[in-house]
């Protein structure tokens, strides 16, 4: 067969083909293959090699040297791999396969392109197209799956996933998810899928006002935002036209995402290179990876919401509680939580034969201070003795309470008498270093406590109020003896 006999056959073929006769520089495209990569037949008779890059679908590195498919079709290795086509006006996912004809002692070079299934089905393929439909749903059943109990830490890996699939299963050259600010005044692109040799715009495009893309924003906001050509966006959207073109998008497809009741984002896919007339199948695939990351937004808003009342109504407990064990004034244990922590620590020493000490402390002449220097003078006394005791004791078991008025009581466990009477007469002193002036005082005018203490050994032959009735009367002999010092 002469060479323009089969240069005719190869081209009226119905499967994309790239041909040449080896030896020549130029690949001959059919119109099969210009169909499929939207490149126009006028005046196309053939191509340089440099016009096409071919990509590893996986690493999306070039594939160049002995890697390219020309080079390799060149030294006769015709075998057959998955690459990522790039031409000037579009760039698809195909399977190719390379073979050398030879035909009476001339060889061609021949490439058979194989599509991923997407143009097959948009060009009104009714198998390949219901086929397609069951990929998808295979598809979308895979990322429900995983996104039905997402948390927040991994959502940004599926939604990365999720992208990723879409991009390759609709052989799109970008996928990405734009979300809004609260206040809708920014959008910024979170996540984002390039294929391979397609130039990411990520990094780019953060915190933009949403203000200045109002033709993609007003079409947003009704759902979608469907452009064949972007050339054709009108002049009154001149400026997001120029954004779209530097970007070197040539169509663009975006779907509303819903969370919470409002607008939270978009989902959207490109085409580089040339126009592209998106289908029916297109826009509901889109449409449906945006309602499904919607619902998981949605679930996580309502999770975090939930967590967020128990945590309040976990924290308004514990407010309830400080409450009810907190007294108000000098911010130390109450005398409930008095009465319940002595009760419990008598018992436990009790079973484990150990010593507990117990302090009542009174301020001396608390009334005649009242009297002289007012009671919110009073009040100031009452919250520098308290942290005071708080400060004297440094046994994390040691309970410091007020026990009313102007006593205080101080639990001990696993302390003797020696070690109860040492931090007794510290509590003394400390006091009487504050320099808190006392006019009717007799210790130098300043102000003083008295203390009464009762240890329980290991007997156990006393109750609470035993105990408590012992260090009152030991406080009491304390006062009676003029104050300011410590009884047992």
């Amino acid at each position: 067969m002469h060479g323009n006999k089969r240069n005719e056959l190869l081209q009226q073929l119905p499967t994309p083909l790239m041909f040449k006769q080896r030896g020549d520089s130029t690949y001959c495209l059919n119109t099969a293959f210009l169909s499929l990569f939207g490149i126009s037949s006028d005046g196309k008779k053939g191509s340089e090699p440099t016009d096409f890059l071919f990509y590893d679908p996986l690493t999306k590195n070039e594939l160049t040297g002995e890697k390219c498919p020309f080079q390799a079709l060149e030294k006769g290795d015709v075998g057959s791999t998955w690459v990522r086509l790039q031409t000037p006006e579009r760039s698809l996912h195909c399977f190719i396969s390379g073979s050398t004809i030879t035909d009476n002692g001339t060889q061609w070079l021949v490439f058979h392109i194989d599509a991923n299934n997407r143009v097959t089905a948009n060009n009104g393929n009714d198998s390949a197209g219901a086929q397609r439909h069951i990929e998808f749903n295979q598809l979308l059943t895979k990322f429900s799956s995983k996104l039905i109990n997402a948390s927040a830490q991994d959502l940004d890996v599926i939604i990365a996933q999720s992208l990723a699939a879409f991009g390759e299963f609709c052989d799109v050259d970008r996928c990405y998810l734009f979300e809004f600010s609260d206040d809708f005044a920014l959008m910024s692109n979170t996540h984002e899928w390039v294929a391979a040799g397609v130039n990411p715009y990520i990094d780019e495009l953060q915190n933009m006002p949403t203000k200045e893309m109002p033709y993609l924003i007003g079409h947003i906001e009704h759902g979608l935002f469907k452009v064949d050509d972007v050339r054709n966006i009108p002049d009154s959207a001149i400026a997001e036209r120029e954004e779209f073109q530097k970007e070197n998008i040539c169509s663009i497809l975006c779907s509303r995402i819903m969370a919470d009741g409002k607008t939270h984002g978009f989902i959207g896919c490109d085409i580089t290179g040339s126009p592209h007339t998106w289908s029916a199948s297109d826009i509901e695939y889109l449409k449906r990876i945006g309602d499904m990351l919607g619902n998981t937004l949605q679930n996580i808003y309502n999770r975090k919401a939930i967590h967020t009342m128990q945590q309040e109504l976990i924290e308004a407990n514990r407010q309830l509680q400080k409450l009810a064990n907190i007294d108000g004034l000098t911010g130390i244990a109450n005398r409930r939580l008095f009465n319940t922590t002595l009760d419990k620590d008598l018992a436990q020493s009790c079973r484990k034969q150990d010593a507990l000490s117990l302090l009542l402390i009174d301020v001396d002449f608390f009334k005649l201070y009242n009297d002289q220097y007012g009671h919110v003078a009073g009040d100031s006394v009452l919250q520098k003795v308290a942290q005071t005791l708080a400060d004297s004791c440094v046994g994390t078991d040691d309970l410091v309470a007020r026990y009313g008025g102007e006593e205080f009581a101080v639990i001990l466990p696993s302390t003797t008498l020696p070690r109860a009477k040492d931090i007794a007469n510290r509590i003394v002193e400390n006091v009487k270093g504050l320099g808190i002036e006392h006019e009717a005082s007799p210790h130098d005018g300043l102000l003083t406590v008295s203390i009464g203490i009762a240890t329980q050994a290991d007997s156990c032959d006393e109750n609470c109020v035993e105990l408590i009735d012992r260090a009152d009367k030991a406080l009491y002999r304390a006062k009676s003896t003029g104050r300011g010092c410590v009884c047992a």
